[in-house]
């Protein structure tokens, strides 16, 4: 009878380089959590999710009386304030812009027209037309939660981010990922680091070159470079 040996993917057939490893400049301890029972080998690349606790709207000192409505964040929202400031004034409407916490716009929107990328709301016209500057403020508040990537997904974790290396204990093995329970683990979350593109474990939505190209990319946004392995040795694509 033939008998066939395998073995996990070993921690140094997937990182190559990381930039002082001896005090985890690269690596975070992340949560993870998924709807269904998962493996993680060494190498599964993460994408993550925004779980808000609290969404909190206040009004600017305005001149218009309207209101804004319930606001909820989803899982592509990032932690902070995000600001929403009128920028056309018209009678009984207007228009607006909102900028994510950094500063950025992400949007323009409408007053009495639901308005949804990142966070969800509906601006509601007031007795008092709004006027240019009028403006609310949107606390988030809430935490990241890392799972498998997959092109598929809708929550943010579409987005390539971080590389799963080892249980919280840091024994560099598989973990096994129960379903709907927060599990800590240890990833490679930015650079300086090398990867290797033949030793990463993705979803299974993730199944054309462009989605694979599309990914790399993701994750040499943050630092992590993937590279084509010859034997032991990554070299340039």
């Amino acid at each position: 009878m033939t008998v066939i040996a395998t073995e996990a993917t070993r921690f140094n057939a997937v990182v190559k380089y990381e930039q002082e490893a001896s005090v985890g400049i690269c690596r975070d301890v992340v949560t993870v959590y998924e709807a269904g029972t998962k493996t993680y080998p060494v190498g599964t690349v993460l994408g993550k999710t925004f779980v808000s606790t609290s969404v909190t709207a206040t009004a600017g000192t305005n001149t218009g009386n309207g209101a804004i409505g319930t606001v909820t964040a989803t899982g592509k929202a990032q932690r902070g304030t995000y600001t929403i400031r009128i920028n056309k004034a018209a009678s009984n409407a207007g228009d607006f812009t909102v900028a994510d916490p950094s500063g950025a716009v992400i949007g323009f929107g409408t007053v009495a027209v639901a308005f949804s990328n990142q966070i969800a709301f509906t601006l509601a016209d007031g007795a008092t037309d709004f006027v240019v500057g009028d403006s609310f403020s949107v606390e988030v508040v809430g935490d990241y939660k890392y799972k498998m990537v997959e092109s598929t997904a809708t929550d943010g974790s579409a987005k390539a981010c971080a590389i799963y290396i080892s249980a919280k204990d840091g024994s560099f093995s598989e973990s096994s990922i129960a379903a709907t329970t927060d599990t800590s683990v240890i990833a490679l979350i930015r650079g300086a680091a090398i990867v290797g593109k033949e030793t990463l474990t993705y979803g299974a939505s993730i199944d054309t070159a462009a989605e694979k190209t599309k990914m790399y990319s993701e994750l040499e946004s943050v630092g992590i470079i993937c590279r084509t392995q010859i034997g032991s040795f990554p070299v340039v694509a």
